[in-house]
Formats: C-alpha cells, sequence, structure tokens
C-alpha cells in the first residue's frame, strides 16, 4: 500500500521578494530531502486586493521605494505588542476566509513567512497542527514576527534568537537557523571551481574585475545611477546589472550604453552571477545579503528600509563583511579601494564572507518542520 505524502502549507506575500523566495528555498528543501513524503502548498493569502490586506500589502512597493521615510514611520508606530494585535484584527477578516480555504483538506502543518499572517494562522489552523513562523528579517525585525502562540519560532541568526528570548518567547519554541535561501545556490557552490571558469560560461571577460550591482525582485531606479557612476569611473571593470522585473530600469540602462556593463533582468541564475563576481552591492535586503554571503561576496550596501533593515548594516560593517556607501561617489571609492588591496586580503574578506552564511539553511529548517510534523 502507497502512503499519502503528509500536506504542509506554508503561508507568505509578495511584499518585496524575500518571503515568497524564502517559502519556495524551504519548500524545495523538503522536495530533496524528504522526496515523495510530503506536499508543500504555498499560497499568498493578501493576493486579493479586495480586502483590506491586499490593498495595504499592494503599497508595499510603491511606498518602500518613494517614501521610505513614511515606512520607517509606520514601522515605528506598529511596532508595540498591543498596536500589533489591533492591526492584525482589523486586516484578518477576509484573510482568514482565504487561509481556511487553504487550510482543506487538514494539513500536517502550517508555516508562516509573513508577520502579518502569524495572527491570522493562529486563529485559523485546526487544533494539533503544529504552527511554525520563519522569520525572514535577519537581525532586527517588528513585534509582529514575535507570536507567542505559535509553536515554533525560527530564528535567522543568534541576534534575532537573542531578540525573540526578549520578547518572551520560550526558549523551548526557539530554534536558530540561518536566512533559508535556494538549494540551487548549494548546486552552484558545489560545482563552482573558480571565477574564470564561471565568468568564461556566462560570457563575460574572464578575467576583468567584476562587480555585481542587485536591485532586488522590483528593481529599483538607483542602480541606473549607481552603474553610471561605476561606469564613468577609471577602473576597469565589468559591472553586472540585476534589474529584476522591473524592464523599463533595464531598458534604461542599456540606453545608458556605458561600456563594460552588462544589463540583466529577473533572472534565475543568481548563483552562478554571484559566483563569477567580486563585489555585490545592493540595498540591505535579507535575502540578497544571505545569498552574496553564500557565494563568497563582500557586500557594498547602498541603502536600507527604515525598521527592519537598519541593523542589518550595522551589522554587515561590524562585522567586516562590508561597506555602507550611500551614494555614488561612496561606492567608487569603496570599490576602488577593495580592488588595490592585495589579492591575500581580498580573498581573506571573500572566505570571511563565507563564513558568516549558512547555505544549507532551508535544509535545516526543513528537517525541523518535517520532526514537529511526526
Amino acid at each position: 500500500m502507497v502512503s499519502v505524502p503528509k500536506r504542509f502549507v506554508f503561508l507568505f506575500s509578495d511584499t518585496g521578494a524575500g518571503h515568497r523566495a524564502a517559502a519556495e528555498a524551504v519548500a524545495e528543501a523538503i522536495r530533496r530531502r524528504y522526496p515523495n513524503q510530503f506536499t508543500v502548498d504555498c499560497t499568498d493569502p493578501m493576493a486579493n486586493r479586495r480586502v483590506i490586506a491586499g490593498r495595504l500589502t499592494a503599497l508595499y512597493g510603491p511606498v518602500t521605494r518613494r517614501v521610505p521615510f513614511l515606512w520607517g514611520a509606520a514601522y515605528r508606530v506598529t511596532n508595540m505588542r498591543p498596536t500589533v494585535r489591533l492591526f492584525q484584527h482589523a486586516i484578518g477578516g477576509g484573510v482568514r476566509r482565504r487561509v481556511a480555504r487553504a487550510l482543506d483538506p487538514r494539513p500536517a502543518l502550517v508555516a508562516s513567512f509573513h508577520p502579518l499572517l502569524n495572527h491570522v494562522a493562529a486563529e485559523t489552523v485546526p487544533y494539533g497542527v503544529p504552527r511554525v513562523t520563519v522569520i525572514t528579517d535577519w537581525i532586527d525585525f517588528h513585534q509582529a514576527w514575535t507570536d507567542l502562540r505559535a509553536d515554533c519560532i525560527i530564528c535567522p541568526s543568534e541576534a534575532a534568537y537573542q531578540l525573540c528570548l526578549r520578547r518572551g518567547v520560550p526558549a523551548d519554541r526557539l530554534v536558530a537557523a540561518g536566512l533559508p535561501i535556494h538549494p540551487r545556490f548549494q548546486d552552484a557552490i558545489r560545482g563552482f571551481t573558480d571565477k574564470r571558469s564561471m565568468r568564461l560560461k556566462l560570457r563575460l571577460r574572464p578575467h576583468a574585475p567584476t562587480v555585481l550591482l542587485a536591485g532586488g525582485g522590483d528593481g529599483t531606479e538607483p542602480l541606473r545611477r549607481y552603474a553610471a557612476a561605476l561606469a564613468r569611473s577609471p577602473l576597469d571593470i565589468q559591472v553586472l546589472a540585476v534589474c529584476g522585473r522591473n524592464q523599463a530600469l533595464a531598458e534604461r540602462i542599456r540606453e545608458d550604453n556605458h561600456a563594460g556593463v552588462h544589463v540583466f533582468g529577473f533572472v534565475d541564475n543568481m548563483p552562478e552571477l554571484l559566483l563569477a563576481s567580486d563585489l555585490l552591492v545592493t540595498r540591505a535586503g535579507p535575502g540578497m545579503i544571505a545569498e552574496g554571503l553564500a557565494c563568497g561576496c563582500p557586500l557594498l550596501l547602498t541603502g536600507y528600509l527604515p525598521g527592519q533593515e537598519e541593523g542589518n548594516v550595522k551589522e554587515v560593517v561590524g562585522r567586516d563583511l562590508g561597506r555602507f556607501v550611500p551614494r555614488p561617489d561612496d561606492l567608487v571609492e569603496a570599490v576602488t579601494a577593495w580592488f588595490a588591496k592585495p589579492e591575500s586580503e581580498r580573498l581573506e574578506d571573500a572566505s570571511r564572507a563565507r563564513a558568516a552564511a549558512d547555505p544549507a539553511a532551508a535544509f535545516q529548517i526543513a528537517d525541523v518542520m518535517v520532526k514537529l510534523s511526526a
């Protein structure tokens, strides 16, 4: 008799690309490590713009790109436990119905990868079904993440673990793991030999110093200014500008026609692009930080989202994993200084980056979930 696979439900929302990416990374780790034993349904219950939560999440991208200070103000005002409860109750109505539909038939485990879904999951998940929260912010995070009713909260760093303890989460409900990145990164890292070979594979100049500019899943306009600054500098480098889904941004950078700048849209070979690069230039988003470190790229952080990403900058700078370069001139100076270092020091920087990462985190989280569902 063939056993029926257990069913897991992963809840996320497309506010930025990180929540979906983390859920898909863990889902793929489960599929690989436990073939045919589990099915994972990843669902976005806030995708419906007819409910309040859906309309709010639709505003996330425009607000964080155009008026980030407004996001920072809202973050701080709501970052208190009583406010969290009121806010989650107010937006939960339509979302609860969608979550309830996703939980039929009854799953073996439910995991939330988004802070606004923890409260809804607690009210909707049937009694006896384990409920897990996977925190996708790295160092500091909103009070909404630390739902005391969760059976398990998975923390992406020691700093996150300690913050959960301070907020009253019992230690026996906490698990320390890294930020989950897709298993394809492990595949690429295992097959990696040297940057020259990877650049040849990607049809890049094999010996040229290489800098990757990442604008996130939605792409951000400042990427154009950073690409132009590097292209106009005296540096003989090649620049890989990854614009994500922002096709208009990609087209504008192509029209700028800077020598040495290679423009990409949304890519499925980010591990290879990072392994071909010497440095990663990005905003201080946790997902890109985790991916860059796993591939041995020191970080040059161009900015951060007020609230949950401020601590990421302090962590990167404090652990000598990179620098904060808020202006194009700062970026050019940092890149120039880094490539002027002796090769031995640059190799040490790359080794320190790899040592700070955990490319197997998705598999660790998968093991925790499987154990809880037993």
